[in-house]
């Protein structure tokens, strides 16, 4: 898997103006942070591109970054239901979806937005969720699609996408309009996410599911991640959390995948320079965690300070690098009244955290 735009690691030090975000850190700590190297855009083409028109600002997703969100919440669905008023009595309908909760409604409109405006934003409702959706052919084949041929998705989410392309090609020879070319398309829709429904297999028992394309095991080894793929990813995946008992405080970054997707995980390792990866017996999870103070403060604050964050999740972010920076001036355990009100301050924070309000 080749991208078009290379960002291979280079000398990048954090700015004087990056180090005053942490005002109270050891100069230790803050020559630690400036001999640290990331792989780095311009900053034309920082996590969210920003310029000014007629004296506001406009936001614009940077195109990686949408492949990392997608990556995280992204969906690519076929479906094939029973409907009378088809000449065949089947109807096929392809789409790519994202949906998230309400409060990231204004996420959604900045994506749709760079998709040239395709699709539409769904209304509030009262399950509180909102959806992007493209649903109409000539869209998917010139817009969605192309998007992430030149920038691609990473997770095992890509062997969907690679199904997904070529459903929407035959559908665009308008095969779906024939029994036979139904047929073919079953065939593809069979390796598609969780494969064919209960009525499907029992209405066309003799379909055979092509084969999932294989990523193959070294595509991550020799890619070196996009930051603003990351921080897309993280924008759906991560979880920032602060855990108190009595007068102790830990933090923990972490973003967890399907054990499938563990090659991509052990790559945050080293793209980060930091954290490990925890497998679990009974569950078909692993995790990327990161917990050490030294860490977050060094390596995963200053990244989501130059690639930000965007939607809702930004605020856990905020209350995350807060509390971090407390932490790591011990101010919660100074004198009894100063270490009182920090630790309040902290657990302040913490309850503000993954909220959906």
């Amino acid at each position: 898997m080749n991208f078009p735009d290379k960002n291979p690691r280079s000398n990048y030090s954090y700015s004087r103006r990056s180090l005053n975000l942490l005002p109270a850190i050891s100069r230790r700590s803050r020559n630690l942070i400036q001999s640290r190297n990331y792989s780095s855009l311009s900053s034309r083409t920082s996590a969210v591109c920003s310029a000014r028109s007629e004296g506001e600002r406009k936001i614009v997703l940077n195109p990686s970054f949408i492949s990392g969100f997608s990556d995280a919440e992204g969906s690519f669905v076929v479906t094939i239901l029973n409907n009378p008023r088809y000449k065949i009595g089947w109807n096929v309908q392809a789409r790519f979806k994202i949906k998230l909760h309400e409060k990231d409604r204004a996420l959604l409109l900045l994506i749709q937005n760079y998709f040239d405006n395709v699709g539409y934003i769904s209304k509030i409702n009262d399950r509180s969720t909102v959806e992007f959706r493209v649903s109409d052919i000539t869209s998917l084949n010139n817009i969605i699609i192309p998007h992430f041929e030149k920038y691609t998705l990473i997770t095992n989410k890509y062997k969907d996408f690679i199904i997904f392309k070529q459903i929407v090609s035959l559908m665009s020879e308008n095969k779906h309009t024939t029994l036979e070319g139904l047929k073919e398309i079953l065939e593809y829709r069979a390796s598609l996410n969780w494969g064919l429904s209960k009525n499907l297999k029992e209405s066309f028992p003799s379909i055979v599911p092509v084969k999932r394309v294989e990523i193959e095991d070294n595509i991550l080894s020799n890619l070196r991640l996009r930051p603003n793929w990351v921080a897309g990813f993280s924008a759906g995946e991560s979880n920032f959390f602060i855990t108190i008992s009595g007068n102790k405080v830990w933090l923990r970054f972490s973003i967890a995948q399907d054990s499938r997707d563990i090659l991509l995980l052990k790559s945050l390792v080293e793209f980060f320079n930091c954290g490990y990866i925890a497998q679990y017996k009974n569950r078909k999870v692993c995790e990327f965690i990161v917990t050490k103070i030294n860490d977050i403060i060094i390596y995963i604050i200053p990244f989501f300070e130059k690639y930000k964050i965007e939607g809702s999740k930004y605020k856990d972010y905020v209350n995350f690098k807060e509390a971090a920076i407390l932490i790591k001036n011990k101010e919660h355990l100074g004198g009894a009244e100063k270490g009182s009100s920090r630790l309040n301050k902290i657990i302040e924070l913490k309850n503000s955290m993954n909220k959906n309000d």
